[in-house]
């Protein structure tokens, strides 16, 4: 039955399609109904807004954009569109966005969000199921012909085939690092592995069934286009590959690295056929005449210089204003440019004779020719095409810089281009092209996320400085008076409202440590904890020292590092200092309160100690070994006083605070490194690197099973019927707890405590990321994106750091169904 513009806007519809159907057979019907809509075409919704041809086309690209999340997770289709078309073009959206581009909320017929938010009704009274909301606008343009290509490291070049239908990259993918993508479909053709390091130069034969490449690893390569296959492999070059280019007739290959040589490769025998020396720095580019009788390469001692091909010998030298880091000659062979400090400089390639002045206006990176009279340019913040006789800008492409080297390539039929990037994508977009709004997300960068696991709100830290993600979901600036900390962590005190971060008084003389008390809903400074350093234990040149902290669990004590081997105890409510805790004279490395709040706990990895404190008195109670590096063997009973740590030894030990009762477990010749203790302290559960989790009975020391892995396991927790691990596979494991049979295999990263005790938590991968309810290891919902980390706060509220695309900022809430756990 054939749909129309009425039916493809009902959300029944759409799901039904996606579900029966699957995601070719939606895209395929929008498609068709579009061929057959009129433009002028109008539906009016009784509850919701008028619908046209526009509403199908963005409905097409936002399924487009989420494709192969729903080819495998179909049921997420309204979670999809909504997230997208709720930001498209709502006025509230317009905050989200700098002032630069097309904005689709001031269109007189902006109404996708009101369709989204109609779909939302329908669905909530219909009872609905799990799902994740974005409290944010996701990346990914609805309007415009741009695409991104993502890979999963940083991209550094991109080049078009002679043609104009495919682009090669090369990024800081570990071995598959070499792409091939059609241009008019955005889908991966091929993937080249084989380069060991990242890949900063690539090239296509002028036939377009070789590419060539060079990377850091001193070595350039040459690739079958269609097979996939490696060619020829020029290793041992003198410094890493900057440059790559393939002769006219495709049968030599030049090579430029920052080993100041030239090599001129023979392609179909690999062998060489010159050596160019005379560059005095660094080769960063090379560029063959149209006629293959000259080769050009810029260096960053200042020269451009020319070769002859047939000789090897040096025929001409152009000095430039600075590091000539691209260099081209025009189709026609008539003129030769590069790189220059203010702009582009041009010579005539008859006489090799430099123009006077410079083109453009300045600090340009890439130069191309588009066609014999005009130049595709890329700057630090855009791209542009200069018509190369008067000068003048024909076009330019603004983009926000992230710091970071990027490449830009332009197609030979003039139209497409490329823009590469640190977070992973690759903009590929037409000549000319309306850009789409700038999404400010992109250019605040989230490095790192602080918080409590359901707290309150979330510490989102920038390159410089950090700001606040409130309970709402809402970004808001710290204020002046409140420090970010740089790169210390902050902590929370139980009950939410307070947090504290290490500070370091630069302004008083001798430098001073503390700890800064925040109000954390009037994000103000409350008090600071202070005290003159002991004897030769002070650290406040020590910078980078992590300085741990720990609230007690009745909020009343805050144990914290300002020293070297020191604990401080102080009296959270007017700051009294209670209790100096003296360790060796090696950093702290762990902080912690015993959960009834009798004990300060305190690890020294260094000197693989642990030592615990009572808080009444400050007596030490214990002093005993323990593996502490690279995480802490350590743990205590939510409910009994009874800590266990691990040995490098393989011993297990068992203590009883209160009666200075031990008990010694050997659990294998190899080091413990993990042991967990179930809350009432009956049973202790050990990881070691044999690669096995045993369950111990505490009070006998019986071995009640254990459970081997096909990978280190690193952690362990118990709750419930559960046994649950994760191991280096990047696996998580369910086993019964009673009997220590396996149950549920998870591929993916969660924390085993997180599992057993929250109310949400997450599976990572190379993916999207899995939501799940507490101790259940079915999935409640997904999200498309792959994230770095995330904190997911109380209610729901999930604060995120992207991997794909690289430290982009999400703010998700997580939607139960009705009545779900």
């Amino acid at each position: 039955m054939p749909h129309d513009l009425a039916s493809l806007t009902e959300l029944s519809t759409l799901e039904h399609l996606v579900s029966t159907q699957g995601v070719e057979a939606l895209l395929a019907a929008l498609d068709s109904a579009l061929a057959q809509t009129p433009e002028a075409a109008r539906v009016q919704r009784e509850d919701g807004p008028t619908v046209g041809p526009k509403t199908l086309r963005v409905l097409r690209k936002a399924v487009a954009l989420d494709a192969d999340f729903l080819r495998a997770h179909p049921e997420a289709l309204f979670q999809c569109l909504y997230n997208r078309l709720r930001w498209y073009d709502a006025p509230d959206a317009a905050a989200h966005y700098s002032g630069e581009g097309t904005k689709p909320w001031s269109d007189p017929e902006a109404h996708l969000y009101a369709l989204a938010a109609r779909w939302r009704r329908q669905r909530e009274a219909a009872g609905g199921a799990p799902w994740v909301e974005s409290l944010l606008p996701l990346r990914g343009a609805l309007e415009g012909v741009d695409e991104v290509l993502w890979h999963d490291a940083q991209v550094l070049c991109a080049a078009f085939d002679p043609l104009g239908t495919r682009l090669a990259t090369g990024s800081w993918s570990d071995g598959d690092n070499v792409r091939v993508w059609d241009v008019a479909t955005a889908r991966s053709l091929q993937v080249m592995a084989g380069h060991e390091g990242e890949v900063r130069a690539i090239a296509w034969s002028a036939d377009g069934r070789r590419l060539a490449s060079g990377s850091r690893s001193h070595d350039a390569r040459i690739w079958d286009v269609e097979t996939g296959a490696q060619l020829q492999s020029f290793t041992g070059q003198e410094g890493r590959v900057t440059s790559v280019a393939f002769s006219p007739d495709g049968t030599l290959l030049a090579v430029g690295n920052l080993g100041w040589m030239i090599h001129l490769y023979d392609v179909a025998s690999g062998r060489e056929v010159h050596t160019l020396q005379g560059h005095e720095q660094s080769v960063l580019s090379v560029a063959f005449h149209s006629s293959g009788r000259w080769l050009a390469s810029g260096s960053s001692d200042n020269t451009v210089r020319i070769w002859d091909v047939e000789t090897g010998a040096q025929v001409a030298r152009l000095d430039s204003d600075t590091s000539a880091g691209s260099v081209a000659f025009s189709p026609d062979g008539e003129w030769l440019a590069w790189s220059a400090v203010d702009g582009v400089a041009v010579a005539r390639t008859r006489s090799w004779e430099r123009m006077k002045g410079v083109k453009g206006t300045g600090g340009y990176s890439q130069v191309s020719w588009l066609g014999a009279s005009r130049l595709g340019l890329l700057r630090y913040d855009r791209l542009e095409v200069l018509e190369l006789g008067d000068g003048v800008t024909l076009w330019t492409r603004p983009y926000v810089s992230d710091g970071h080297e990027r490449g830009a390539a332009f197609s030979p039929d003039l139209k497409h281009f490329a823009l590469t990037a640190a977070n992973g994508g690759v903009l590929l977009s037409e000549l000319h092209a309306p850009a789409p709004p700038t999404l400010l997300a992109e250019q605040h960068r989230v490095r790192g996320l602080m918080g409590q696991a359901e707290g309150s709100l979330a510490i989102a830290k920038r390159l410089y400085g950090a700001f606040v993600i409130d309970a709402r979901g809402h970004p808001r600036e710290l204020p002046a008076d409140v420090d970010a900390s740089g790169l210390q962590p902050w902590r929370f005190s139980p009950d939410g409202t307070l947090a504290a971060y290490p500070v370091v008084r630069f302004h008083e003389e001798p430098r001073r440590r503390g700890v800064q008390l925040v109000d954390v809903e009037r994000l103000a400074p409350v008090r600071e904890l202070s005290a003159p350093p002991l004897e030769g234990r002070d650290a406040t040149n020590r910078l980078t020292l992590e300085l741990p902290m720990a609230f007690s669990p009745d909020g009343q004590w805050l144990a914290a590092v300002i020293e070297i081997g020191v604990v401080r105890v102080w009296c959270v409510a007017d700051g009294t200092p209670r209790h100096t805790l003296r360790g060796p004279a090696t950093p702290v490395s762990m902080v912690d309160f015993t959960p009834d709040g009798a004990f300060v706990v305190s690890g020294y990895a260094e000197a693989s100690r642990l030592m615990v404190h009572d808080v009444g008195t400050g007596a030490l109670v214990l002093d005993t070994q323990a593996l502490l590096k690279p995480a802490p063997a350590y743990a205590a009973a939510a409910q009994a006083p009874r800590i266990a740590v691990g040995r490098i030894s393989g011993e297990l030990e068992l203590f009883d605070l209160p009666t200075g009762f031990r008990r010694v477990l050997q659990v294998s010749g190899k080091p413990v490194i993990t042991v967990r203790l179930s809350d009432d302290g009956s049973r202790v559960a050990a990881c070691s690197l044999d690669a096995r989790v045993r369950l111990f009975e505490a009070e006998t020391g019986r071995l009640l099973y254990e459970v081997p892995h096909p990978a280190l396991p690193f952690a362990v927790a118990m709750e419930g019927d559960w046994l649950v691990t994760h191991s280096q596979d990047r696996t998580t494991r369910f086993f019964d707890l009673a009997t220590g049979a396996p149950r549920v295999v998870l591929q993916g990263d969660a924390s085993p405590d997180e599992v057993t005790r929250r109310k949400y938590w997450e599976v990572f991968g190379e993916g999207p990321i899995a939501f799940h309810r507490r101790l259940a290891p079915v999935p409640m919902a997904h999200f498309p994106d792959p994230l770095e980390e995330d904190l997911i706060l109380r209610d729901g509220l999930v604060v995120a750091r992207g991997r794909n695309p690289r430290d982009f900022l999400y703010v998700l809430r997580l939607h139960d169904a009705p009545g779900g756990a």
